[in-house]
């Protein structure tokens, strides 16, 4: 009966003695959301961490309810590495949130940490497909796919972004990159022709285009003229002159498109371009000069 009894009390006593350390907890949480909130972060931070060490001390990190709390105080503090540290924790534990990965994201976008932000961005899309940060998240991504070239990835993902993105002049250069990589053409040209819509002095679209009507020119000089050289009959010849009438006007098209390029950016690239059309079209004085900028 009485070994009984002695249970009894030392049950009582485990019993109190956790619903006193409980609401010492609460408190402790309470008081240092309190602090954070009047902008107090050395101290809120000191507190969340005391409740860390108590939940890790009984080895419940997954019950931990403050990892988060603390990464927050944390980066007021520019504690950048504290606050990753405590992000992860919180990943762990029962209180994940998609705000925890969308501000790890952030946190590694900040310490210049691709692959890692990557990862982040990736598994909030997967995560937490009604993520109230999901378009800014999609956005982000598709500019990180686009600078790891991730090509396919970025493609894919393009057709999910908001049309207000899909019109962005920095979304839309980084989806010609996209392309140009993967080498769909007639999408380049597409994009091209909208980045100009947009703005006239675009050097993704300039740039695009100018190539584009040099070597559609170039390719048919250089065809047209071996087929005669090959065949010198009267009938080649009108075909020839023909093809040089549309090799002119890719030129010139070209020629409009590599000035305004020269003219933001004048590098020796662009002016050697520049002179190869003008000796194109047998302006060799032109040509001449602009060879001379090209060595430079």
């Amino acid at each position: 009966m009485k070994i009984r009894y002695t249970l009894v009390i030392f049950t009582l006593i485990l019993f109190f003695s956790a619903c006193n350390s409980s609401k010492q907890i609460s408190s402790s949480i309470n008081n240092a959301k309190s602090l954070y909130q009047t902008g107090n972060y050395e101290n809120a931070l000191q507190q969340f961490e005391e409740v860390i060490t108590d939940y890790e001390k009984k080895n419940q990190q997954k019950e931990c309810p403050v990892y988060g709390d603390a990464a927050y105080a944390a980066m007021q503090l520019g504690e950048t590495d504290k606050a990753i540290s405590y992000f992860k924790k919180d990943q762990r534990s029962n209180f994940a949130s998609a705000d925890t990965y969308y501000q790890l994201s952030e946190l590694y976008r900040e310490i210049d940490n691709l692959s890692k932000e990557l990862d982040e961005l990736e598994a909030y899309v997967n995560k937490f497909p009604e993520g109230k940060e999901m378009e800014k998240v999609k956005r982000r991504l598709f500019e990180v796919y686009v600078e790891s070239e991730n090509w396919e990835q970025a493609n894919t993902l393009w057709e999910t972004l908001s049309e207000d993105d899909q019109e962005k002049i920095v979304l839309l250069e980084g989806y010609f990159t996209t392309n140009k990589a993967l080498d769909n053409d007639p999408v380049c040209n597409l994009i091209a022709t909208n980045l100009l819509g947009k703005d006239e002095n675009n050097l993704v679209g300039l740039d695009w285009m100018a190539k584009k009507y040099f070597w559609q020119a170039e390719y048919l000089y250089q065809d047209e003229l071996k087929a005669y050289e090959k065949n010198k009959t009267n009938k080649q010849y009108k075909k020839l002159l023909k093809a040089l009438d549309v090799v002119s006007s890719d030129f010139k098209t070209s020629l409009n498109y590599f000035e305004k390029i020269y003219a933001q950016d004048p590098k020796p690239a662009t002016a050697k371009y520049i002179g190869n059309i003008y000796n194109r079209l047998d302006n060799k004085k032109k040509a001449e000069y602009y060879y001379g900028l090209a060595e430079h």
